[in-house]
């Protein structure tokens, strides 16, 4: 993929201050500290979106605007990027946590899957889709399957990618691939941000979800 540009646009802590410019949204959804961050600057080969060893760096949601082509004949794809506060902690305490709750909730809210939304006054912003984020070594946390539950029941566009598989030999990555998938249901891509690796089929699936 040929990454034409990527920029960070702003951080909002209401889903109606989520920019309504007209581009399609993928959403990254996921645990603290399991790697959103670290796929956005993988996909686009940019330090954009900060990123922390402690869970909980990212406090509001970010907005990225990319611009993207597979090739020279393709017409260049734009979309946004937003990158959610990681469920299940937060520094700062429960207090903190339920505000990144509800800041997920209203994001999803304000949500129009399908379509563009046609009066921008509404606030209301086209979702393109979801991408679910978990933890490679882990196949199965209740809180990432209730999250999978929780999109899949408002039958959002989702895609799963497991994170951090770099930290697996090859055979067990091979075991908890088909763990996972077993979860899920579906099928679930795996990558490493270390190493580069299935980030080529996220961005496979990502246009597919655009």
């Amino acid at each position: 993929m040929n990454i034409l540009s990527a920029d960070f646009v702003t951080s909002v802590a209401r889903g109606s201050d989520v920019p309504t410019a007209g581009t399609p949204t993928v959403a990254l959804v996921g645990r603290s500290n399991v790697g959103k961050s670290l796929l956005i600057n993988a996909l686009t080969d940019r330090q954009i979106a900060r990123t922390g060893a402690k869970p909980g760096t990212t406090r509001l949601v970010n907005i990225y605007r990319v611009r993207v082509s597979a090739s020279a004949r393709m017409r260049p794809l734009a979309f946004t990027l937003a990158d959610l506060p990681g469920y299940g902690f937060a520094r700062g305490g429960s207090e903190a946590r339920h505000g990144f709750e509800n800041l997920t909730r209203e994001f999803f809210d304000h949500a129009v899957v399908g379509r563009t939304p046609t009066k921008p006054e509404t606030r209301t912003f086209r979702l393109a889709g979801s991408i679910l984020l978990v933890d490679g070594r882990h196949p199965g946390l209740p809180i990432d399957l209730t999250a999978h539950s929780w999109l899949r029941d408002r039958q959002y566009p989702l895609q799963v990618v497991t994170t951090k598989n770099d930290k697996l030999s090859q055979a067990k990555r091979t075991q908890v691939q088909r763990e996972h998938e077993r979860y899920f249901g579906n099928e679930v891509l795996a990558v490493s941000s270390k190493t580069g690796a299935g980030i080529a089929d996220v961005w496979t699936a990502i246009t597919r979800l655009l």
